[in-house]
């Protein structure tokens, strides 16, 4: 692993040459809602591969591919919120793509980390040298997959009088904690107050509102029809207008509301890499090197 992660360049590194995504939009509300997660996935599956991300589906010719399709070995996709059949619809994605059936393609879940980790399953398997070039992808619609539908539909299958028997009963049901209430415990922990993460969340709005303004997203997006950008942000956001909403989990003296946490999203996006010597033989250029990864686990609370 040492010679992986060194400073020395290596045939067997694992490099980035692309990296795309849709716009990013508001669930239920935004451009993207009534759009299923396939639908988005092929978007970025297919113009991760081309010269151009942004040419318009159905005028590529073989020409116009950075790498053909046929040379994909491996897609792994990051998800969370779909149903199970969700494997196949994501194989049909990546045949609408142009993807042939001889690539092959699987699915992960390690919940809001998925789409890393389906690039660091990607990054492995190059660096091990079972494949030279793959795609790790992720994608969510929280339109079509709403959190607390799927709850409702899907609850955890467990024996429940087992678990609250356990010894560490206490935390084995702490996994059922809902994500909002997580927050508030983190907060309250981290010592992170309601005027901070106001502030953090208006600051924030006001960098992406800036970059946007600038066209600094405008190379990375692959359009879904006449939807171009992100429509979640908010350039007028400031920490005073953040001070009027109420907190949503914890009503007395919580700090997560609406303004300040995460937008629910629908979106996709897709990370082409390879090996470093089949970058080169193909005249890539290298956006960036896999050098290693970690993951660790906290409790559920």
């Amino acid at each position: 692993m040492s010679r992986r992660i060194g400073k020395s360049p290596h045939p067997r590194d694992a490099v980035i040459v692309q990296a795309i995504r849709t716009p990013l939009c508001r669930a239920r509300k935004g451009g993207l809602a009534k759009l299923p997660p396939a639908t988005l996935l092929s978007a970025v599956l297919r113009g991760v591969l081309l010269k151009d991300p942004q040419q318009p589906k159905g005028e590529e010719g073989c020409e116009d591919y950075s790498v053909p399709p046929d040379a994909v070995e491996d897609i792994c996709v990051g998800n969370v919120m779909s149903p199970p059949t969700a494997a196949v619809s994501f194989r049909m994605a990546a045949l609408a793509a142009n993807i042939p059936h001889t690539t092959s393609i699987s699915t992960t879940n390690r919940q809001c980390s998925s789409g890393l980790q389906a690039i660091a399953n990607i990054a492995h398997a190059i660096q091990c040298g079972s494949i030279n070039i793959g795609i790790g992808a992720g994608v969510e619609s929280m339109s079509m997959n709403p959190m607390h539908k799927a709850y409702e539909m899907f609850p955890p299958e467990v024996d429940w009088d087992e678990m609250q028997s356990c010894k560490n009963s206490k935390q084995i049901m702490d996994c059922a904690i809902p994500m909002g209430v997580t927050s508030e415990n983190v907060s309250k922990k981290y010592h992170l107050d309601r005027t901070t993460l106001d502030q953090f969340a208006a600051k924030s709005h006001q960098k992406a509102a800036k970059a946007q303004s600038l066209g600094k997203f405008k190379s990375e997006i692959v359009p879904i029809g006449d939807i171009a950008q992100d429509d979640g942000i908010r350039p007028n956001t400031t920490a005073d207008k953040l001070a009027n909403l109420k907190p949503v989990f914890d009503k007395k003296n919580g700090s997560t509301t609406a303004g300040n946490s995460s937008q629910l999203t629908d979106g996709a996006a897709a990370v082409l890499l390879m090996s470093r010597e089949e970058a080169t033989k193909r005249k890539l250029p290298i956006m960036g090197v896999w050098k290693s990864f970690a993951v660790e686990g906290v409790p559920p609370k």
